[in-house]
């Protein structure tokens, strides 16, 4: 349960990530046309989406690595490999 928990934070996360860079991609190709006009809008999106997606993305990272290390644990306190 916690593997799967764990894979889909990083998923999510790793949209987020994604999406944010799009984002940021588009207002800087948006910047040459328009004088700043949804710019500053953008960038906040972008921002907040890269934020959210890096904490997601290493919050399943470490809650994956926390459950590698007490599945292993267990198995060598049980005597199997």
């Amino acid at each position: 349960m916690r593997s799967g928990f764990a894979a889909i934070l990083m998923g999510i996360g790793g949209i987020l990530m994604s999406f944010g860079t799009v984002i940021v991609v588009l207002a800087l190709l948006a910047r040459r046309g328009d004088p700043h006009t949804q710019s500053p809008a953008m960038m906040t999106v972008a921002t907040g989406s890269l934020v959210v997606g890096a904490v997601l993305f290493g919050a399943g990272y470490l809650l994956g690595r926390v459950g590698r290390n007490s599945d292993q644990s267990a198995r060598s306190e049980r005597g199997t490999a």
